[in-house]
């Protein structure tokens, strides 16, 4: 299997927010995003003193250092992928990139297809979990786990996304 830092690589080409989403990653990239995004200085401090410390940051208040932010889908039925503020900070901290997101999208909607094609039970499994619920799909081949909802007709929302089997990055 190639390495992480050089399987993330090839994603970069397509680079979302400035610096891009998840890349490097880690705690470091983090803090960079919150001396760049928040103009509270009380608000600032405390946020990366507590990603420094190793401590999660709560919902709010990573939506005080991300805005919700809408990407191009990964095809005709996921036109928009809408990223949550959690799904960015939890990109940030776990060296996850847009790109990498759409790729996985993508091959679940092409699973999908084939599933419905075949009249294979998982296509109806899948169906309802993303009419209802949220679905939670690992990519076999690039162990990326996303949990993600319909939101809307044609956009998807990214809730998380994580490396399985790895833990955070601290």
């Amino acid at each position: 299997m190639v390495p992480a830092s050089r399987r993330r690589l090839a994603f970069l080409v397509l680079a979302d927010l400035v610096p891009p989403l998840g890349y490097p990653g880690g705690p470091g990239h983090v803090v960079e995003r919150i001396e760049g995004e928040v103009r509270d200085p009380r608000t600032r401090n405390r946020l990366r003193e507590k990603v420094q410390e190793g401590e999660a940051l709560a919902n709010p208040e990573a939506a005080q250092v991300y805005d919700l932010e809408v990407e191009r889908g990964p095809g005709s039925v996921f036109k928009r992928l809408e990223i949550t503020a959690h799904a960015q900070y939890r990109m940030d901290l776990r060296g996850i990139t847009v790109p990498e997101v759409r790729l996985v999208l993508g091959r679940f909607l092409r699973l999908m297809s084939d599933w419905k094609s075949r009249g294979d039970w998982q296509f109806d499994h899948y169906a309802r979990l993303l009419r209802d619920d949220a679905v939670n799909w690992t990519d076999p081949k690039l162990g990326l786990t996303v949990v993600f909802a319909q939101a809307g007709r044609e956009s998807v929302r990214l809730v998380t996304a994580y490396w399985k089997g790895e833990p955070d990055a601290s």
